[in-house]
C-alpha cells in the first residue's frame, strides 16, 4: 500500500508517521514540499508517487486568526480537499481527510451523530465544512474522520500550554462551560490506519467528554499547583472566534467498527506522564 501524507510536519502527521503499518510505503510531504492549494502541484505529486491512499493532514488550525484570515483558511481547509479528491479520483486513489466538531454549533443537549445537521458558528468551522463538501463533490472514494480538541507530545496544544503555565507558577483562568473530548494524536493516528477501508464520515474522539477546565485541573493537580487554577465562563474569556459550547461527538459508528479510543483521562494522564519523564 502506497500512502501519500500531506502536512507532514504537523502534530497529527507526526503521529501518523510514528504509527505507519509495516505494509505501507509512506511518502510524507510537508507544506513546503506540496502545496495542497495548488492543483498542478497535486497532480505532479500523484503522478510521481502513484498512491493508493492520500491522507490529508494539512490544515489551517488557527481558529481565532481564521476570523480575519478568511482566504487562507478557506483555501487550505475548504478548497484543498476538493482538489485532492479530484486528483485522487483520476488515479483511483482513496482520500482520508480530517474534520472537526466546529462544523456544529454546539447547541445540542445530546452528542452529535455523523448525520446531524451542521451549523458552524466561526470561520474555521465554515472552512472545514466546505472542505467536507468539496471532497464529497469530487467523486473520490473517501472517508472523513471528525475529531476534536487534538493534542500531542509535540507541537502546541491546550494540555501543553496548561503544563507550561503550571510549571511556571502562573495564575490561570480556564473556561468551564464548553464540553468536548480531548483526543490524543497517537490514538487518532492508530484509529486512522484501522479505518482506511471505511467510507463516509466517522467521529473519532477519546471516550467520554469533559470541559476545558477539568482538563486543566488534571494538569495543574499533577504539576502540584491546583491552587493556581480558576474557572471562568466563555463570555468572560474574550477571543475572536466563538466556540461551540457543547459539540460532543457521538462515537456509535466507531464503536460498531470495534474501535474505542482510550478515555480522555487516560489520554491526558499519558501526556502528563510522558512530559514528567522528559523533564526528569
Amino acid at each position: 500500500m502506497r500512502v501519500l501524507l500531506t502536512g507532514a510536519n504537523g502534530m497529527l502527521a507526526h503521529a501518523l508517521r510514528e504509527t505507519v503499518p509495516s505494509n505501507a510505503e509512506m511518502f510524507a510531504r510537508s507544506r513546503a514540499e506540496l502545496d495542497v492549494t495548488d492543483a498542478d502541484a497535486i497532480s505532479r505529486e500523484l503522478a510521481a508517487a502513484q498512491p493508493d491512499v492520500i491522507i490529508n493532514a494539512a490544515a489551517y488550525t488557527a481558529v481565532d486568526r481564521a476570523e480575519s484570515d478568511l482566504d487562507s483558511a478557506e483555501r487550505v481547509n475548504g478548497v484543498a480537499p476538493g482538489l485532492l479528491g479530484t486528483a485522487a479520483a483520476r488515479i483511483g486513489a482513496k482520500v482520508v481527510h480530517y474534520s472537526t466538531d466546529h462544523v456544529f454549533d454546539g447547541k445540542s443537549v445530546t452528542p452529535y451523530a455523523e448525520d446531524a445537521g451542521t451549523n458552524p458558528i466561526n470561520a474555521y468551522g465554515r472552512s472545514k465544512l466546505h472542505g467536507e463538501q468539496a471532497l464529497h463533490a469530487s467523486g473520490a472514494n473517501h472517508v472523513i474522520l471528525r475529531t476534536q480538541w487534538l493534542f500531542a507530545d509535540v507541537g502546541r496544544s491546550f494540555p501543553d500550554t496548561m503544563w507550561t503555565r503550571a510549571r511556571a507558577g502562573l495564575q490561570t483562568r480556564v473556561v468551564d462551560d464548553q464540553r468536548g473530548a480531548p483526543t490524543y494524536a497517537g490514538d487518532l493516528a492508530r484509529a486512522t490506519w484501522s479505518l482506511l477501508d471505511e467510507e463516509g464520515i466517522i467521529h473519532v474522539v477519546s471516550d467520554g467528554a469533559t470541559t476545558w477546565f477539568e482538563v486543566a485541573r488534571r494538569v495543574f493537580a499533577a504539576a502540584g499547583c491546583p491552587e493556581l487554577l480558576a474557572p471562568c465562563s466563555a463570555s468572560e474569556y474574550l477571543v475572536d472566534a466563538q466556540r461551540p459550547p457543547n459539540a460532543v461527538l457521538d462515537t456509535t459508528r466507531l464503536r460498531s467498527l470495534g474501535i474505542i479510543l482510550p478515555t480522555w483521562t487516560v489520554a491526558i494522564d499519558g501526556f502528563i506522564a510522558r512530559r514528567t519523564a522528559a523533564e526528569s
